[in-house]
Formats: C-alpha cells, sequence, structure tokens
C-alpha cells in the first residue's frame, strides 16, 4: 500500500495513521487502489476528499514567544512620522 500513497512529510504520516485507525486499514487501501488508478501514488488528502473524513490537525510544537519591542518602537516612531505629515498637510491647505 506504501507505493500508492505518497507521503511528503510528517503530517502525511499522521494523517495516514489517523485514517487507518478511524475508516480501517481495508477501506483506506480500497481508496488509495481506486484513485490511484493511472499508476501514480495518490496524496493523503485525495483520500480523505474520497473517504469524505479528515483528522485534527496535526499536533505542532507551541512556537516561542519573540521580543517585539524592537518591532514596536518602529511602528510608533511611523505612526508620530505620518501623524505629522497629515497634521502639517493640514494646516497648509487652510491658509
Amino acid at each position: 500500500m506504501e507505493r500508492l500513497i505518497r507521503i511528503a512529510n510528517d503530517e502525511d504520516r499522521y494523517a495516514l495513521a489517523w485514517l487507518m485507525a478511524h475508516a480501517g486499514k481495508v477501506r483506506v487501501t480500497e481508496a488509495a487502489r481506486h484513485l490511484a488508478h493511472s499508476g501514480r501514488a495518490v496524496f493523503v488528502s485525495a483520500l480523505c476528499r474520497y473517504l469524505g473524513i479528515w483528522p485534527p490537525a496535526s499536533p505542532r510544537p507551541a512556537r516561542e514567544v519573540q521580543d517585539c519591542t524592537l518591532a514596536d518602537e518602529h511602528l510608533a516612531q511611523m505612526r508620530r512620522i505620518l501623524a505629522g505629515a497629515k497634521a502639517g498637510g493640514a494646516s497648509a491647505r487652510h491658509r
């Protein structure tokens, strides 16, 4: 069956294992054979669509919170510049 299904990454492995556990190995194998009629390996997402079931999102490690202090300072400076440009432009028009 491995040659019938294209596994590109760990998420595909997780999804395929989930499909086999919830839909059954026989059903997944039959679906893969049906979809691979052209001789090309099928994507796990194609199996999910064909079977009408989707695995939950794969568990991903939590991303580390990054310090955004410098970015916040730059944004504040840009806002001050833009606010000054608007104020200067408005007073020049009303003269």
